[in-house]
């Protein structure tokens, strides 16, 4: 059972690292994981199954959404993910605390460039971010005139994504992204939070060790039985 508590402890920890990093996906150890190891643990260890799994998974609920004021800052309300290109790589995130380079590219902290319609985002020079906006639909507006359309894209199933940082994304091979429907919507001058806690992640580490410690005392009590057996035997 020690390898389900190291991983829960290593998904307590990041998650408690990124509890204030916008757009954070929360990580949680699958039940696969515990029920495996039961089984394996009762079985010969000539018949224990060695079939791989992935023991980590993302909860990619809604995190809470918070004004900030800054029109550089987008949220998505709904399903969907940003799209951003790095190194010739596309990826997919939910934090949208972007910035604009000294050549009016729009970016995010890391240098990835934010796509749009046709290509990464480019503002011309002598656009006031004071007045930008955005449309429902991810339409970048300021004043009257319209700049560019944020990509905005989502997959028929998220848990095929696989984890390229704390709140990067990339699609597998064979895995390809769709258009968001007018459900998923856009704002700026706000920030979609992690959807992680404090208080809920010191509760599941105390609640692992709990467990940890319970599943300690159940070895301790098989190993002194079996010595008592084999005691009685000899």
């Amino acid at each position: 059972m020690a390898v389900g508590h190291s991983e829960s402890v290593d998904a307590i920890a990041q998650n408690l690292a990124n509890c204030n990093t916008p757009g954070y996906r929360k990580l949680q150890v699958s039940q696969k994981l515990f029920d495996t190891l039961l089984n394996n643990a009762q079985m010969p260890m000539t018949q224990q199954s060695g079939a791989a799994f992935t023991p980590l998974s993302v909860n990619f609920a809604q995190g809470p959404v918070q004004p900030t004021d800054r029109p550089l800052d987008f949220a998505i309300h709904g399903d969907g993910f940003f799209v951003v290109s790095k190194d010739g790589q596309d990826y997919y995130t939910r934090k949208g605390d972007f910035s604009m380079d000294r050549d009016g590219n729009l970016t995010t902290a890391d240098g990835g460039m934010v796509q749009g319609g046709t290509g990464s985002i480019n503002f011309p020079r002598d656009t006031i971010l004071a007045e930008l906006k955005v449309g429902d639909d991810g339409t970048l507006i300021s004043g009257t005139r319209i700049l560019d359309k944020l990509k905005i894209v989502t997959f028929q199933n998220n848990d095929q994504l696989n984890r390229a940082g704390s709140t990067l994304f990339q699609a597998p091979d064979g895995v390809q992204p769709e258009d968001s429907g007018a459900e998923t919507k856009v704002a700026n001058r706000t920030l979609e939070h992690s959807n992680t806690s404090v208080a809920e992640e010191m509760a599941d580490l105390i609640k692992t060790m709990r467990n940890y410690e319970a599943c300690q005392r159940m070895i301790r009590n098989d190993d002194e039985k079996t010595g008592k057996m084999i005691q009685q035997m000899s």
